[in-house]
């Protein structure tokens, strides 16, 4: 009842799921107790460094904790595989917790070095437990929960840094030093969040924070660790390395910027008490923007417009501030640039950034994290700190004006850069979100096209269903394979033929000419270098041309059971002779054979020799079940040259459906850019009773033919049409006066339904790359919920905005009420 209460109020703010309540209400309270100290801490570090040491030296700082953090990365990179993540959080936080306290009293004794060590002491702090924050955040959500809750507990630390440093600004002036007890008290409170949520986690989820060196037993080689491993593990891999390249380019301005806005403000606030509160009013003004930002629009933001959208937003918005810093080197554009900063930084950036983070392997992505976050982000504020203190080199005695100006122009070339990566990295998480996907199953005629040569395949088959039926055909058969080069030892050995069923003699049964043949009777066994010479000179003999004309003709009037056989072996025969060959002719007769036996033989000799005038008979016998996967066959090796004349059968209506149906197959096999023009003018034309003929056939296609275009107009317009249907199908089986049936009850409707999601993913193919939507829709349709959420995150990365809100309706785990809502609401807009 309580979480259930608790779901209502927090689904106010968050689009969170029943069972999401508690982790989200944790986390938000997690990252809030680490921010609210930190803001505490960062308005005091900053007074006092400016005070007692100047903006001048402040790339001193950057770059001396940068060296720090160095060395502190290093020894905290071999603490994570040796120590369980529950253990090393809460040894973290007791350490911050005891070392704020004695900071305190080092300020009071007045030591020299104390501004220093503590500018380095607070960044090691932050850095340290936000990335332990952000682990946690990986631990248990995948992209698509992330992008959900993302902006809601992120909203936890921006309001945690909004009342930390209005605390500082409320008692900066009177007591800045009592401050610190402050934040060690809140501290403590964060190690009981902490425990909170690995009890959770351990009840919810399996166990992902054991470390990974736990044992050597069965001879393992123990995991490396170290800071030169954690390295390896981002420059080895390309996608890891964007992000680093990322987080150094996002850093650097950030320096930069920092070094502005210090500079302007040690020119206006001169005084220590009046700097801290100072700081501190200012630091909680520049979170209020990003708390709203963060609570009610990140996740929309991210959601709606993409990751690309969302990293490339906050450094075009520096763009802007660093311009108006250049023209106008004033408090107030100091607070701007500092604001959008910090504004963008903490609500949409730095969502975005962690977001890039889930698709990676867990082996992986705490190493990356260790040294991308803990390591590099400080490691480029050294970088942007030598940048600095060579303009100070070089301008000893520049006016701070004129320091601002040359900074601005360097903020301006490594935001440019920055964008150039962005867009980059944004494209490689699609490819990353792709690899957490398995293809589940292919195309059966892609798996059979791939794997066996079924020509070759039918003709041993054919040739071993002979042997009992007819030695002529059988002969045949035998030629046919000596004649491709097929009759290889081991079919030799599964056909089995002896000396006495196969003679050349057994083709005098075609001549007829009386008890006499034209070869001798052979009782030898004969090679198959022998057949093939003496079955083509029969062949070359104009004799042989003569007598058999006589024999297809007597074969062709015989209506006998018995002539089957005989049309069987004068079909075969007419397919081993030229195309030149008057026999040729005849074929035509046979192919409007109503035996399905004489078809088939026909139907290959057909193929063979090609012939125009042998088309309207092949494609008639696309109509009988019995009949059509031969003729498609044998129209399939007419190949271009038949699209148009299938076309004209497709699409005329009054043809016998099943006729049209195979047209479409056919066409499908042809797979030609003609053939994939007439299926999409076919479908564009509305023919309702082979809708699906046409869109499976178009989807074979591009199955296999990566090259062959198709009209976006047509397949978007299509889509179209599958969702109306679609959605008025749900609908009216969600409606009460429906039957009283559900959907589950209802076979055929939950079919209908199913067809019609199949339709809409293989149009989808059509538009987008293949693989990807044929992969997303396996696993939407049998997949996990964590296969499924990467399957939708994956279309969401690759459907433009119309197309992917229509989508996201029929494939997204919502309730059947959300469903039909939205089913009804998009509807409207598509009507």
């Amino acid at each position: 009842m309580t979480n259930i209460r608790l779901h209502r109020i927090l689904s106010r703010f968050a689009k969170i799921k029943q069972g999401e309540e508690v982790i989200a209400l944790l986390l938000f309270l997690y990252f809030f107790l680490i921010m609210f100290p930190y803001y505490i801490i960062k308005p005091y570090r900053d007074a006092k460094y400016l005070i007692e040491v100047g903006s001048r030296e402040l790339p001193i700082a950057y770059l001396s904790t940068a060296i720090i953090i160095g060395f502190f990365v290093a020894f905290y990179s071999r603490l994570q595989v040796k120590v369980k993540r529950h253990s090393l959080i809460i040894s973290s936080l007791i350490f911050f917790i005891v070392t704020c306290l004695l900071s305190r009293e080092f300020f009071i004794r007045d030591k020299v070095w104390m501004p220093l060590a503590f500018w380095v002491w607070a960044n090691v702090f932050i850095v340290v437990l936000v990335a332990q924050f952000w682990m946690l955040v990986n631990d248990v959500f995948n992209p698509r929960e992330a992008k959900r809750l993302i902006g809601f507990f992120g909203s936890g630390g921006i309001l945690g840094g909004i009342l930390g440093a209005l605390l500082v600004g409320l008692l900066g002036r009177d007591m800045p030093d009592d401050l610190l007890f402050i934040a060690s008290g809140v501290l403590i409170l964060g190690g009981f969040v902490v425990n909170s949520i690995f009890i959770w986690q351990r009840r919810k989820k399996p166990p992902v924070d054991e470390p990974d060196n736990k044992d050597n037993k069965g001879g393992k080689e123990p995991a490396k660790v170290g800071f030169i491993d954690n390295f390896n593990t981002v420059r080895k891999n390309h996608y890891l390395t964007l992000l680093a390249m990322v987080v150094i380019l996002t850093f650097v301005v950030a320096t930069f910027i920092d070094f502005q806005s210090k500079t302007v403000i040690e020119v206006k606030v001169e005084r220590m008490d009046e700097m801290t509160e100072f700081f501190g009013y200012f630091h909680a003004g520049l979170l209020v923007l990003p708390f709203f930002l963060q609570l009610f629009m990140t996740s929309n933001i991210i959601r709606r417009y993409g990751i690309r959208f969302t990293l490339l937003l906050f450094p075009f918005v520096l763009i802007l501030c660093s311009m108006g810093i250049y023209f106008w080197p004033a408090i107030l554009f100091a607070v701007a640039i500092k604001s959008s900063d910090k504004g963008l930084s903490f609500s949409l950036n730095q969502s975005a950034r962690e977001l890039l983070y889930i698709p990676i392997s867990p082996e992986i992505k705490y190493k990356a994290k260790v040294f991308i976050d803990m390591f590099l982000n400080r490691f480029a504020k050294g970088i942007g700190a030598l940048i600095l203190l060579i303009f100070i080199f070089v301008l000893p005695e520049a006016e701070w004006v004129k320091r601002i100006k040359i900074v601005s122009i360097a903020t301006l070339v490594f935001i440019l850069a920055w964008i150039l990566i962005n867009l980059k990295i944004s494209k490689e998480y699609t490819n990353t979100v792709k690899q957490k996907l398995e293809l589940k199953w292919d195309r059966a005629d892609r798996v059979v096209a791939e794997k066996v040569d079924v020509d070759y395949m039918k003709l041993v088959f054919d040739t071993i269903e002979s042997k009992e039926r007819s030695s002529v055909l059988y002969a045949m058969h035998l030629f046919d394979l000596i004649k491709q080069d097929k009759l290889t030892p081991e079919i030799k050995e599964l056909i089995s033929y002896k000396s006495d069923e196969v003679r050349v003699s057994s083709l005098g049964g075609l001549f007829e000419s009386g008890e006499t043949t034209l070869f001798p009777m052979a009782d030898d066994y004969m090679s198959e270098e022998v057949l093939e010479k003496e079955i083509e000179e029969i062949m070359s003999l104009d004799v042989y041309q003569e007598v058999m004309k006589d024999y297809v003709e007597k074969a062709l009037k015989d209506e006998s059971l018995e002539s089957e056989t005989t049309k069987m072996e004068v079909a075969k025969a007419i397919g081993l002779m030229d195309l030149d060959s008057p026999l040729a002719l005849k074929l035509e007769e046979l192919l409007w054979d109503e035996s399905p036996e004489v078809s088939k033989y026909a139907l290959e000799s057909a193929a063979r020799l090609k012939r125009r005038e042998y088309v309207p008979a092949m494609i008639k016998k696309l109509q009988s079940l019995l009949t059509r996967e031969d003729a498609s066959v044998a129209l399939e090796k007419y190949g271009s040259k038949v699209a148009g004349t299938l076309e004209d059968y497709l699409g005329d209506p009054a043809e016998d459906i099943e006729l049209r149906r195979g047209a479409a197959s056919v066409l499908a096999r042809i797979g030609t850019q003609e053939a994939a023009d007439f299926l999409c003018w076919e479908l564009s034309e509305g023919r309702g009773d082979i809708t699906y003929e046409l869109i499976d056939a178009l989807d074979k296609i591009r199955s296999e033919k990566q090259d062959v275009q198709f009209s976006q107009n047509v397949v978007r317009a299509e889509i179209m049409k599958e969702v109306k249907k679609l959605y008025k199908t749900f609908i009216k089986s969600c409606d009460s006066s429906y039957g009283g049936k559900k959907i589950h009850e209802d076979k055929d409707l939950a079919e209908s339904l199913n067809v019609s999601l199949r339709n809409i993913f293989k149009l989808l193919g059509l538009i987008y790359p293949h693989e990807d939507i044929f992969k997303a829709y396996q696993n939407i349709k049998t997949g996990t919920k964590e296969s499924m959420d990467y399957a939708i995150e994956l279309l969401d990365n690759m459907l433009d905005k119309e197309i992917r809100d229509m989508v996201f309706s029929l494939v997204e785990d919502l309730t059947v009420e959300e469903r039909v809502k939205r089913c009804r609401s998009l509807l409207k807009s598509i009507s």
